[in-house]
């Protein structure tokens, strides 16, 4: 399955346009954005869309029943100030102005329901989740945690760590070249590092108690991702390419 990048992007573009982000998680988006041309390009899109909401939803006089519904409500409040008492006389040219303003949020309203993307599903939640950590891995000193160690010795570093140890396979025509400790999906996880003709592929597990399932790919932010579980553990591989990673997933179940 293919997964467009902005159900994995688009909620927190929408949150950062509309100002509910604090300073780090817009500065972060803001730096991914001026890399990714897809991401700025949906930005661009909403920004459009949210001006074009703002000036060409149609305004409305307010119905009669709803003035003096409003002249009603105003009039049964206590009494109030000589100073709010000259002011007064001001509230009925503001009460078209009012129900303009209810007119145009709910349609506003409705327009966001139709026109921006659903949140996404727990699936592409962790998918980003998975390719934001690997980006981050390829940054100096984050790819490994341990280097150039046995399959039994790597298995029992992560046991001593987080109290599970993942299966630690060499397939053929992918070399093992180290682990990680990360923290993604709410939990620990253990993620172990292969090389393949220079193309790195990662493997992320960690203990699930959901029934097993056949491997599922999809596409996320530039990385191709296949994830399965089975034993009671959840794998998620990701890679740049699809066939390395298919070549990956295959040889990881042939393996005796």
């Amino acid at each position: 399955m293919s997964v467009p990048h902005a159900d994995a992007m688009g909620v927190l573009i929408q949150a950062d346009l509309d100002g509910e982000l604090d300073a780090v998680q817009a500065a972060d988006l803001a730096l991914h954005v001026a890399a990714c041309e897809e991401c700025r390009q949906l930005c661009e899109n909403l920004r459009v869309l949210k001006a074009e909401v703002r000036s060409e939803v149609p305004r409305y006089q307010a119905p009669p029943a709803l003035r003096e519904a409003v002249l009603r409500q105003v009039g049964s409040r206590p009494a109030v100030s000589a100073s709010a008492r000259r002011l007064r006389w001001r509230w009925p040219p503001l009460l078209p102005s009012f129900g303009a303003f209810l007119a145009g949020a709910a349609i506003a309203a409705l327009l966001l329901v139709i026109v921006l993307p659903a949140p996404p599903t727990e699936e592409v939640r962790v998918a980003a989740q998975v390719a934001t950590a690997t980006e981050r891995s390829l940054q100096p000193d984050h790819l490994l945690d341990i280097r150039g160690t046995s399959p039994t010795e790597l298995a029992e570093w992560f046991r001593t760590r987080m109290n599970f140890a993942p299966p630690v396979r060499q397939p053929a025509g992918f070399q093992l070249v180290g682990g990680r400790l990360d923290y993604l999906h709410h939990r620990p996880v253990a993620v172990l590092a292969y090389d393949h003709q220079g193309g790195a592929v990662e493997l992320y597990t960690w203990p699930e108690e959901h029934a097993p399932t056949l491997p599922k790919s999809l596409r996320v932010a530039g990385f191709a991702l296949t994830y399965w579980r089975e034993g009671g553990i959840e794998y998620w591989a990701i890679g740049r390419s699809p066939g390395d990673l298919a070549e990956f997933v295959e040889a990881w179940h042939r393996f005796p």
